[in-house]
């Protein structure tokens, strides 16, 4: 997901029919720039170089977010809600959750992340903290210290409740927040990710490190 606003301009952008290293582009409306889908920058025309920033999100079922958010808007494609969303059986074998800070970037097999429930890593020297669920799909990625805190958290999958070692406290993986504990309330900074085929990732951030959950550099 990514923020398209160009400095005064709000891009409109559609698919633009080609494929640049096997990956989808993107068109803008407003000058007829192609776009890189994964980089999310313009790779030929009049923003040619520009780079959109990427929004922190989360994937995850449409009953869970509607029941956190009953005033969201939904997208309606051919009169359901459903249609395009993305099944966990088809994200198991063929994605990666890609994360990007600063000049660092890690990929996480999303079937790696979906059988421990919790992955406790850095990026470059950033702690973070990348929780998935096999049953639904949903991933959520955040910062791994909290705001004024020298020390970063570590989290444990516990039968489904997701505790800090640190303190004990109980925290949602889908909002990043203490529900109990003596950190409740305390809240996670969310990340942005990329949800990727893995050859597509290796492509497009070749620099990019993959986890290996045996642990091994």
């Amino acid at each position: 997901m990514h923020d398209r606003r160009v400095g005064d301009r709000v891009l409109t952008l559609g698919n633009q029919g080609a494929l640049f290293m096997r990956a989808m582009t993107w068109w803008d409306h407003e000058t007829g720039s192609i776009w890189s889908q994964p980089w999310g920058a313009a790779i030929d025309g009049e923003l040619k170089g520009t780079r959109l920033k990427l929004i922190p999100a989360a994937i995850e079922p449409l009953q869970s977010w509607t029941d956190r958010h009953q005033d969201s808007l939904v997208l309606v494609v051919d009169g359901s809600t459903h249609a395009g969303l993305l099944e966990p059986a088809k994200m198991i074998d063929f994605f990666v959750i890609g994360v990007m800070l600063g000049d660092a970037a890690s990929a996480y097999r999303y079937a790696d992340v979906a059988s421990a429930g919790v992955v406790n890593d850095r990026v470059g020297s950033q702690p973070i903290v990348v929780f998935a669920e096999a049953e639904t799909g949903q991933i959520n990625v955040f910062l791994a210290g909290l705001p004024g805190e020298d020390s970063p958290l570590t989290f444990h999958d516990r039968g489904g409740r997701f505790i800090d070692d640190q303190t004990g406290s109980t925290w949602s993986q889908s909002t990043g927040k203490a529900t109990s504990g003596p950190l409740e309330g305390r809240r996670l900074q969310r990340l942005a990710f990329v949800s990727s085929y893995d050859w597509a990732w290796e492509d497009f951030f070749p620099h990019s490190r993959l986890y290996d959950p045996s642990g091994k550099p």
